[in-house]
C-alpha cells in the first residue's frame, strides 16, 4: 500500500519539527478512521532496506484424517502448500505552497483548511489504491447469466439470490466470517438504494423486528443493514467501472513481441520499451488480453521493464485455460496482433462494484513497522531550499 507524502508550510515561530510531530498526529486520527475498504484489512510489515515487493501467501487447508492409525506404525508427514501473491509499495504524495506573507498575515483558519484538504486527499488517495487492488479479481458474479461486464446494462441490479450465490461461494472456498458471524460488504450509495428496497433486507434500526442490534448495543460505523448472514457497509468511494481510453498516458494499447508466452511463469513479453515509473504505475491494474474480438481479463501483478524494444516483461497475476492462452501469439499484422488494452464499463452504463470477503480476503503493508497507514508529514520553511525539493526525493536540478 501507498507511503503519503503531505507537505505543509508553517507559521513564523513555530519548529518544524514540532508542527510535523502535530500534523502527523492529526492526520492519522483523520485518516485512519475513514478508509473505507481497507478496515478489514490483514496488515503485515515490510522492513526497511527490503525492497519494493512484498508477498503474500495463501495456505491450502488441510482436508480430514479418515484413515485410523495402525498399531506401531507411523503415517507419513504432511507438508504446508501455499500459492503466492507478489504485491509493489508505491509511495504517493502531493503538497500545497504559499508565499511568506501567509506568515505574517493569514488567519488560523487557512492553514487549518490547507491540513484538512490535504488530510482529506491522503486519505482519499491510499482508499483509492486499496478499493482498486481489492477490486481486481476474477471471483466476479454478474446478475442473470450474464457473464461479462461488457453486457452488463443498467436494468440489470444485485439481488438476494446473489448475495446468496455469493455466500455459498465464499463458504464452499474454505473462506471464514468475521467475529461477528457476518461476512462483510462494501458497496455504493446506488447499491444501498436498491438493496434497502429488498424484502430481506435488515436494518440496523433499534426498532422493529428486523433490526440487527439490541437497544443496548453499539451501532457499527458505516453499517447500513444486513442481507443473508452479509453485513453491507457504505463507502463514499465506491468502485464505478467505466469506459477507458488509455493505460496510462496517451498509450491506448501494448503489442506482444515476437516471443512465446511463457506459461510457467505467466510472463507476456511486450513489443514497447518502458520506464520503472510507467511499470509502477501499471502494476496492479485490471486489463484486457485482447486477440481478434476475444478478450480475456488479466490482472498485472508484476513488471519488468526494460529500455529495449521487445524485452519488456508483463506478469499476470493468474493464469487462464490453455485453450485461451494458446492463442496469445505474435501476429506481424498489428491489427491482428496480441494486445494488452483498457477494460471498460457495462453496455452503454457505469457498472456498480460491490465486493463480499471474509476474514483475511486481502492485506495491507505497513511500511517500516511504523503507521497505519504509514504517512509522513513533510514541513518545508518558506524560501528555504527545500521548497525546490517538497516531498523530499532528493533530487538536483
Amino acid at each position: 500500500m501507498p507511503n503519503a507524502n503531505t507537505n505543509y508550510s508553517y507559521s513564523s515561530g513555530i519548529a518544524p519539527t514540532l508542527l510535523e510531530s502535530y500534523l502527523q498526529r492529526r492526520a492519522l486520527k483523520n485518516v485512519e478512521p475513514n478508509l473505507g475498504y481497507l478496515n478489514d484489512a490483514q496488515m503485515i510489515e515490510q522492513p526497511k532496506n527490503n525492497g519494493k515487493h512484498v508477498k503474500f501467501f495463501r495456505y491450502t487447508e488441510l482436508p480430514a484424517i479418515t484413515k485410523p492409525l495402525y498399531e506401531g506404525v507411523t503415517p507419513d508427514g504432511q507438508y504446508l502448500t501455499e500459492t503466492a501473491f507478489t504485491v509493489m509499495t508505491k509511495p504517493y504524495g502531493g503538497y500545497m505552497s504559499y508565499t511568506d506573507e501567509l506568515d505574517l498575515f493569514h488567519v488560523d483558519s487557512k492553514t487549518q483548511a490547507m491540513s484538512d484538504r490535504l488530510n482529506r486527499q491522503a486519505q482519499l488517495s491510499i482508499d483509492t489504491v486499496g478499493r482498486d487492488a481489492i477490486c481486481a479479481g476474477l471471483n466476479v458474479m454478474f446478475p442473470g447469466n450474464i457473464t461479462a461486464r461488457a453486457s452488463v446494462t443498467s436494468s440489470d441490479k444485485i439481488s438476494y439470490a446473489m448475495i446468496k450465490k455469493a455466500v455459498r461461494n465464499l463458504k464452499k472456498k474454505g473462506a471464514q466470517p468475521f467475529p461477528d458471524g457476518y461476512f462483510h460488504a462494501k458497496i455504493s450509495h446506488d447499491t444501498y438504494f436498491d438493496l434497502s428496497q429488498d424484502p430481506h433486507w435488515e436494518t440496523v434500526s433499534s426498532s422493529g423486528a428486523a433490526a440487527l442490534y439490541r437497544n443496548d448495543e453499539k451501532t457499527e460505523k458505516y453499517l447500513l443493514g444486513a442481507i443473508y448472514k452479509v453485513k453491507f457497509y457504505e463507502v463514499d468511494n465506491a468502485k464505478v467501472f467505466s469506459t477507458e481510453t488509455y493505460l496510462y498516458g496517451t498509450t491506448d494499447k501494448l503489442l506482444m513481441a515476437n516471443v512465446a508466452y511463457d506459461s510457467t511463469n505467466r510472463i507476456l513479453t511486450i513489443q514497447e520499451t518502458m520506464t520503472e515509473d510507467v511499470a509502477r504505475e501499471l502494476t496492479g491494474k485490471l486489463v484486457y488480453v485482447k486477440v481478434s474480438s476475444s478478450y480475456t481479463l488479466m490482472c498485472i501483478e508484476r513488471i519488468y521493464p526494460s529500455g529495449t524494444a521487445n524485452q519488456t516483461k508483463i506478469q499476470f497475476r493468474w493464469q487462464p485455460a490453455s485453450s485461451v492462452y494458446n492463442n496469445w501469439v505474435y501476429n506481424a499484422s498489428e491489427s491482428s496482433n496480441t494486445q494488452i488494452v483498457p477494460t471498460g464499463g457495462g453496455n452503454s452504463c457505469d457498472v456498480h462494484a460491490s465486493i463480499i470477503y471474509g476474514q483475511n480476503a486481502f492485506g495491507m503493508v505497513k511500511l517500516g513497522g511504523t503507521g497505519k497507514p504509514n504517512i509522513q508529514i513533510i514541513v518545508k520553511q518558506p524560501g528555504s531550499s527545500g521548497s525546490e525539493d517538497p516531498l523530499k526525493f532528493g533530487r538536483v536540478a
